[in-house]
């Protein structure tokens, strides 16, 4: 093999490895925007409920969160596929696929939910359609909220937990990242069982800031 390709190859993997730090980090911002930037109201009475979707600035956060969700799903695969595909990660060929499994069932459930809850915001802000009924805005609502408090936040703790457990067993990465992945684990899946696992989401923006480092370091 020729010192060209060599160098070449190099370059290859280090702007790999810098692609994915960047899109870990940016998965951290889409990911806290897409339940940050809306907060349809929890248990509230029928007008109060129909006001807060009455209100356009609402519709658009919706719309909002929605690309957000859109975009943290594309970012966290690009995050998955490089820290999968490192050499030494393929000593633990079980947890490996567990990972892209879960890696998956996150990226999908999340496109999903993006969605669900872009859907009547789309309707109404750019078909001009009227506001469906109440009932209809109930479902939403609690679809939408289901959706990242149960399938979404327990498949991305899924993954994090498998991706620590392949670096535990491979040195793939730092092994204190892998403490800190299991650890946000343990506190997505204890939120998950009690009914709000979105509100573990810092532990998971956590986890990706402290991946973007090391994957920016490794690099």
């Amino acid at each position: 093999m020729s010192v060209n390709t060599v160098q070449s190859d190099n370059l290859v993997t280090k702007t790999e490895g810098r692609v994915a730090a960047v899109s870990a980090l940016m998965f951290a911002v889409c990911l806290f925007w897409t339940v940050a930037s809306v907060n349809v109201p929890r248990d509230a009475s029928d007008t109060e409920l129909l006001a807060w979707w009455q209100e356009a600035d609402n519709l658009v956060s919706i719309l909002v969160s929605s690309v957000f969700a859109v975009v943290a799903a594309v970012l966290f695969a690009v995050v998955v596929n490089r820290v999968l595909r490192l050499p030494a990660a393929g000593r633990a060929p079980a947890w490996l696929g567990f990972a892209r499994s879960m890696g998956a069932a996150f990226v999908a459930t999340l496109l999903v939910t993006g969605a669900t809850r872009g859907v009547i915001g789309h309707l109404v802000e750019r078909l001009d359609e009227p506001l469906p009924s109440l009932d209809v805005l109930r479902y939403s609502t609690a679809l939408n909220y289901l959706l990242l408090d149960l399938p979404v936040m327990t498949a991305l703790a899924l993954t994090i937990a498998a991706i620590g457990v392949v670096t535990l067993r491979t040195s793939v990465l730092p092994r204190w990242s892998a403490y800190v992945g299991l650890a946000a684990a343990l506190v997505i899946l204890g939120a998950v069982a009690a009914g709000i696992g979105a509100y573990a989401t810092p532990a998971a923006l956590l986890w990706a800031v402290c991946l973007s480092a090391v994957l920016w370091r490794r690099s």
